[in-house]
């Protein structure tokens, strides 16, 4: 009887961690930037602003201000979690969210570890001379009009979404709900209450996509550093980010949790 009630009290005291680690929090509060901080900030970065609760970009991306990248990272890393958050996004706009971002100082961009769902304004893809960031993010959307690859809700360049008629036009609200699971080795993406995507983390499934993706082709990206894209994808824990690219984004609503 007393081994019986032992094991029950644990039992409880185990539910009852489970239940507190697996509630929804918060990542914006108090009307502000507390719990996040931008990749490797050395104090001249800037870029990000909290107002209403809402999370908006609207400063000069890397890319054309040759500044370092601002993306905004969470200061607690994560390993398995479940994020949802609405955006929207200016027109022509590009942007990210980003998990197992790894901020040693040999990477100079946190896309260079941390996979990337896309955000973007889905108008491009119809008419890419609308697409913000020039040149290279022309091409980007020019050599994908039949991958999409880079589309709206994609892993990045890994995995194209299987539906492409769910965003919402530019300047109006979409809503993300991303699982990433390590245990599981799955990934999903409901966008607009739809899943568009689903993906494994690592294994055979994970090798094979990535060797048809640019992250295989470490020695052509030389602005990349000596890190390259080697160390891409490796960290299933990680910051979470949203990312510095062309382009007004906003998100509110953002919410987490954590998976055991």
């Amino acid at each position: 009887m007393q081994k019986t009630l032992s094991f029950l009290f644990m039992a409880t005291i185990l539910v009852g961690c489970h239940t507190t680690n697996s509630e929804w929090k918060s990542l914006i509060t108090d009307n502000s930037l507390d719990g996040w901080h931008i990749f490797q900030d050395d104090g001249t970065k800037k870029g990000w602003i909290v107002e209403g609760n809402t999370l908006t970009f609207n400063g000069v991306s890397d890319m054309e201000s040759g500044a370092g990248d601002a993306s905004l990272l969470s200061d607690k890393v994560y390993r398995n979690f479940e994020i949802q958050f609405d955006w929207k996004i200016e027109p022509g706009g590009n942007s990210g969210f980003m998990w197992g971002v790894n901020e040693d100082r040999k990477y100079k961009y946190p896309y260079q570890t941390g996979q990337e769902i896309q955000i973007l304004d889905a108008a491009i893809y119809d008419d890419p001379n609308l697409v913000l960031g020039g040149e290279i993010e022309l091409n980007n959307v020019l050599e994908d009009l039949k991958a999409r690859k880079h589309y709206v809700g994609a892993l990045y360049d890994l995995s194209a979404p299987t539906k492409l008629n769910v965003s919402r036009p530019a300047e109006q609200w979409n809503s993300y709900h991303i699982k990433i699971d390590y245990d599981a080795n799955r990934g999903d993406v409901i966008f607009n209450d739809t899943l568009i995507n689903s993906f494994p983390l690592k294994g055979p499934e994970w090798e094979t996509m990535l060797k048809k993706s640019k992250f295989s082709k470490s020695e052509d990206y030389e602005y990349l550093g000596d890190a390259r894209w080697y160390d891409f994808g490796i960290f299933s824990e990680g910051h979470i980010s949203f990312q510095d690219h062309p382009g007004k984004v906003s998100f509110r609503n953002i919410r987490i949790k954590e998976l055991d």
